[in-house]
């Protein structure tokens, strides 16, 4: 029986193996793996002073028994070293409650380009053996930052590397997302003040509409596009096929923009008029579902451990905004942030328990990274922008098990051309 008042959440320790390696494959290894523990914010992770005496080279034995003695609950190694012309690559974990075997352990053998890529796959499945759910970090962020005149649209790994511009810097291009499976990258493009239209990977995609098109959003099988477009003095939401047939509208209001598709299948939008006195509020399925009286933008869905939520950021007054989360319905909103700043365009992690977001927070603009369940949150990278949005990798050409097995089929992508088959606990009310 635990009792709740005299309780409190148990953090677990985790203890990654130091090297004594100078493989720049095995330093890049390691340094990815433990940030993206660290950026999960689910362990408390055990610091290198405190390891016993060992041996840590690449095939060197874990002396469980050691790292059990400075407190380590979990024990993670992963290593790296050149293979001829590739790269193996070596992850394993140990419980420390069930005995001396690894309870995870693969090695694996990758080009050289792709050793970043491997070492956040290693951590999603260390994450899934840990925690029997795989983890979100083989992703990429992709959003749109001021560039001159201009803004241009940028892509990132989930922990801030590899920063790429992916539009031209003479055009204006915004509010970018990834396609389902994450191969392909939309957003739209205005050349020299000309209407908005949308664009996949740099080429342009024609659609039925004469107005800006001004976002776009893919449900995730890729079967349904959703679309904000301009017409007749207002925005509307449109929703048809990803090759841009049969679209019909969906929305009411005057003004309907960054529409965003739920892992349930729901449609969420954001919603208002023009008049004064009228409120934009978050829209789910033409059903208003914001707070009244707050002015609000950006919505975003996770799929978290507790259910589907979304999260959204409303105007707090002094030019600041604040991001508070709910159910599909609205229903048990709760407050995400406060007096941090102004904190805007959340994402979610692929696996739903990160949610990542620009702030002003400590005078240190720049995206932010938040565990959804334990509140923890942790500054990413110094960029910032707009229109955020967090998707996976393309799925990897190696299977990650023991034995060989058949590539996983990816998900449906949406083709353009054919139609496819605490911080401040939660607690406070805005």
């Amino acid at each position: 029986m635990v009792t709740a008042s005299t309780q409190s959440e148990h953090v677990t320790s985790l203890a990654i193996l130091p090297s004594l390696s100078s493989a720049m494959e095995d330093v890049v290894v390691r340094g990815v793996v433990r940030r993206d523990l660290e950026l999960s914010g689910m362990f408390r992770i055990i610091g290198d002073d405190k390891a016993p005496p060992g041996l840590y080279s690449f095939g060197d034995p874990v002396d469980v028994d050691a790292w059990k003695k400075v407190g380590a609950e979990v024990i993670v190694k992963v290593a790296a070293r050149p293979s001829g012309d590739q790269i193996e690559v070596f992850g394993l974990a140990y419980f420390l409650n069930v005995g001396q075997d690894p309870v995870y352990e693969k090695k694996l053998v990758v080009e050289k380009k792709d050793v970043r890529e491997t070492a956040h796959r290693i951590t999603d499945a260390l994450l899934g053996a840990i925690t029997g759910t795989p983890g979100g970090f083989a992703s990429h962020m992709t959003y749109s930052g001021k560039w001159g005149k201009n803004r241009r649209i940028f892509r990132m790994d989930a922990d801030g590397h590899n920063l790429t511009p992916r539009s031209s810097p003479d055009d204006t291009a915004l509010a970018p997302v990834w396609s389902p499976n994450g191969s392909s990258l939309f957003y739209v493009v205005s050349k020299r003040y000309a209407p908005y239209v949308l664009y996949r990977d740099e080429k342009h995609v024609p659609l039925p509409f004469t107005g800006s098109i001004y976002s776009v959003a893919f449900d995730q099988d890729g079967r349904r596009m959703a679309l904000a477009v301009s017409e007749d003095l207002k925005t509307l939401i449109y929703v048809g096929n990803p090759d841009g047939s049969q679209m019909q509208v969906v929305s009411k209001t005057e003004l309907a923009t960054r529409p965003v598709f739920s892992p349930s299948g729901k449609l969420a939008w954001v919603g208002g008029g023009e008049g004064k006195g009228s409120t934009r509020r978050i829209y789910v399925d033409g059903k208003a579902i914001s707070p009244t009286g707050f002015i609000a933008s950006a919505p975003t869905f996770c799929d978290t451990e507790d259910g589907v939520r979304i999260v959204y950021s409303v105007e707090v007054g002094g030019d600041r905004r604040d991001l508070v989360m709910s159910d599909e319905q609205g229903r048990g909103i709760v407050r995400l942030t406060q007096n941090m700043g102004s904190n805007t365009y959340p994402a979610c992690s692929p696996d739903g328990r990160l949610l990542a977001f620009f702030s002003t927070r400590n005078k240190k603009q720049g995206i932010y990274m938040m565990n959804l369940k334990r509140w923890k949150t942790t500054l990413v990278s110094s960029q910032y922008g707009e229109s955020l949005h967090w998707g996976p990798l393309p799925p990897p050409k190696l299977s990650f098990t023991s034995t060989p097995k058949a590539e996983p089929k990816p998900k449906a992508e949406p083709k353009p051309d054919a139609k496819p088959k605490a911080e401040p606990k939660p607690d406070a009310k805005p």
